[in-house]
């Protein structure tokens, strides 16, 4: 392919990569704001329908103060005169629409009044005795139920209810018992709504019906957002859920004035704003193609008229450079113009490819220090020249568990940023101790600490430095605990023996050891007491002499047995020791 090919193919290249780019991004910021605004307007409607909803409840609730706070209701509950009924609540004498369903409630909870104005359905008395069951009017109902208005569901139908106090008009007391008035939410309530709001409304109880796994997994979702939130009427959950380019479905989860779910609203919303969106998307990607059609023209003619030449000799150089791997060579810069431009800017990125080596052999060195940091230098050094198993058997070390006593209870009370930045001024300190006796930190779980000593490379005075260790750890927590005001209290368990240490995986390397003296080196920590440094038979051999040792006796070891066991108390004098 001769140079005016290449260079064709270059700038055809060149505008399909840019306009895939720009593309994206435009496409990202136009559907992008037309997506917000969908949502926002999405969510308007749907804020809509709670509103008009939560206006019905309310009016429900302050149809029902009216009745509960009179002086002539609280005589009612009282004298059970039936004049009352027959003035109020006889079919002849009730006038307020929007309630279906009453009853009233002495404080001893037995119903005195109950009857229902305008239900169509059959069974009123039936379902007037479930509303009392399930709200248990036996009760301290307020206490039980402290929402004045909601929803509930009874046998196979679902109600607005609204309950108050019987009190007197100027609404001083004490409370004679409970009013509570309720409506049927049907279709014919539904109808309404979809009239008043002007929106294509449908509902489901969720307890009445089977769902299908859509919906079911609508309703979980919305029940992730409350994220530990009690569930409300007056804010529930949205959940925006696109059916195709034309429709989106807007879900709302309703309670019921237990706090439970209850009933889903479904709103079906047309998508205008997203249409409109890829409308203006389509004639953007119009106007790039014939755009770029001409620019494709032009410069192809610019470069074949002008600039072929100078080009071939630039990528000569450049090739050149390649071949060669030079970094520090430079094309050369001939004029002012764009091809000069062009030859400073190749200068330009050689310049950065340069540093960018640089940097990369900086960055290996830090990985090397890091890899050095989470492994022994001679195993980092073995890792990386082997994919197989690391694994070495040691004949004698010496393994320190460590816990702090108490923590766990302690942790519950704190944020998380305060536990972990407690946890690394600890724990570091434990560092600087291991780092300063030659030590070699294997891990921390939790809130525990483990640390050995004569791996990977042998040394004869393991025990020594391990129990100097224990020593200096509980020095450094006493002395962490005086400064932070906190109590925190230390448990150590030493054991010397045998172990496998070695690295498994090929990801998240970790240094660890295996065997009897480990687990019996957990043991001792888990089975000592709190501020003690207890060790095994095994550590005392190594370390009576120059260390006060005191004989625990015998001790229960979870899947050894008992075994005997010491308490570390300190270094003796060197006097002592040579003594």
């Amino acid at each position: 392919m001769n140079l005016r090919l290449k260079t064709l193919a270059l700038v055809f290249a060149t505008f399909v990569v840019s306009a895939a780019a720009l593309l994206y991004f435009a496409s990202s910021i136009t559907l992008g704001s037309y997506a917000e605004l969908e949502t926002q307007s999405a969510n308007r409607d749907l804020e809509r329908l709670e509103k008009v909803f939560l206006a019905d409840l309310k009016g429900l609730f302050s149809v029902l103060e009216d009745f509960a706070s009179w002086d002539d209701t609280y005589d009612f509950v009282a004298t059970r005169d039936a004049d009352y009924v027959q003035s109020n609540f006889s079919t002849e004498t009730f006038s307020v629409p929007g309630i279906e369903l009453i009853l009233i409630v002495n404080s001893d909870g037995e119903v005195i009044h109950q009857s229902s104005h305008g239900a169509s359905r059959d069974g009123v008395a039936q379902t007037l005795a479930l509303l009392g069951e399930e709200l248990s009017l036996d009760g301290d109902l307020f206490e039980d139920h402290p929402e004045e208005f909601g929803l509930i569901t009874i046998g196979s139908s679902t109600l607005m209810i609204a309950m108050a106090p019987i009190l007197k008009s100027d609404d001083g007391g004490p409370s004679r018992g409970i009013m509570l008035v309720g409506r049927e939410f049907d279709e014919r309530l539904l109808k309404e709504l979809k009239l008043r709001t002007q929106l294509e409304i449908s509902f489901e109880n969720i307890l009445l019906s089977t769902l299908p796994a859509e919906q079911e997994g609508h309703i979980d979702t919305l029940i992730d957002q409350l994220q530990g939130n009690a569930l409300s009427l007056f804010q529930p959950p949205h959940l925006l859920v696109p059916v195709d380019d034309e429709t989106l479905t807007g879900n709302i989860l309703m309670p019921d004035i237990f706090g439970d779910p209850l009933l889903l609203w479904t709103v079906t919303i047309p998508r205008d704003i997203h249409m409109q969106g890829q409308k203006s998307l389509t004639l953007l990607l119009a106007a790039m193609a014939m755009i770029g059609a001409v620019l494709i023209g032009c410069v192809v003619l610019l470069l074949e008229r002008l600039v072929l030449r100078r080009v071939a000799r630039l990528g000569e150089e450049v090739t050149e450079i390649g071949h060669r791997d030079d970094l520090s060579v430079r094309v050369h810069v001939d004029g002012t113009d764009e091809l000069g431009k062009l030859g400073s800017t190749v200068n330009w990125m050689l310049d950065q490819l340069e540093t960018s080596k640089a940097r990369v052999v900086e960055e290996h060195e830090r990985a090397e220090n890091l890899l050095l940091n989470i492994l022994p230098a001679s195993i980092a050094q073995q890792l990386k020249s082997t994919s197989e198993p690391i694994a070495h058997s040691h004949e004698e070390v010496s393994v320190l568990f460590a816990d702090l006593a108490g923590f766990t209870p302690l942790s519950a009370k704190m944020s998380p940023v305060d536990l972990v930045s407690m946890l690394n001024d600890i724990f570091s300190r434990y560092d600087e101790l291991a780092h300063a006796l030659g030590l070699e930190k294997i891990k921390t779980i939790g809130d525990a600490y483990m640390v050995a000593a004569g791996l990977p490379v042998y040394r004869d005075d393991h025990a020594e430095a391990i129990a100097d260790m224990a020593l200096g750890m509980i020095s450094a927590t006493e002395e962490f605990s005086r400064q932070s005001g906190t109590q925190i209290r230390i448990r150590i368990g030493i054991n010397t023996g045998n172990v496998v240490a070695g690295v498994i995986g090929r990801k998240k390397f970790i240094y660890d050891l295996w065997g009897d003296t480990v687990n019996i080196a957990s043991r001792m920590e888990s089975s000592g007491e709190t501020g003690m440094i207890q060790v095994s038979e095994a550590s005392y051999r190594k370390l009576k002499g120059a260390f006060d040792l005191e004989e625990r006796g015998l001790t229960e070891i979870k899947g050894r047995g008992k075994m005997k066991t010491y308490v570390l108390k300190g270094r003796l004098p060197a006097e002592t020791a040579a003594g």
